[in-house]
């Protein structure tokens, strides 16, 4: 099972594969903003990827959209919709 880390939280979690890195965090009880309950259109779930970006789903078309018009870094990602196959590792500016 794929393991998500988010630093600095010092917390992990062992996920399904297909699993959202916000589904992640909200298993480990760490917030995440958002304002779309996970629609993906609101882009406050911004989170960026330390290690393992690689081992995310691609960004789907809405996401790309959301990437586009929010600015998002290359290292940066949609929590509600980015998925997790592999070992990741995270942070964001409020924790």
């Amino acid at each position: 099972m794929p393991t998500v880390e988010f630093v600095p939280a010092g917390k992990k979690r062992d996920v399904k594969p297909g699993a959202t890195i916000l589904s992640a965090a909200n298993q480990v009880r760490l917030p995440i903003g958002q304002s779309c309950d996970g629609e993906g259109v609101c882009g406050w779930c911004r989170v960026r990827v330390l290690r393992g970006l690689d081992q995310l789903t691609p960004p789907t078309d809405l996401e790309r959209k959301l990437m586009a018009e929010g600015n998002f870094a290359e290292d940066e990602r949609a929590a509600c919709l980015a998925k997790v196959k592999g070992d990741i590792t995270i942070t964001t500016t409020y924790w």
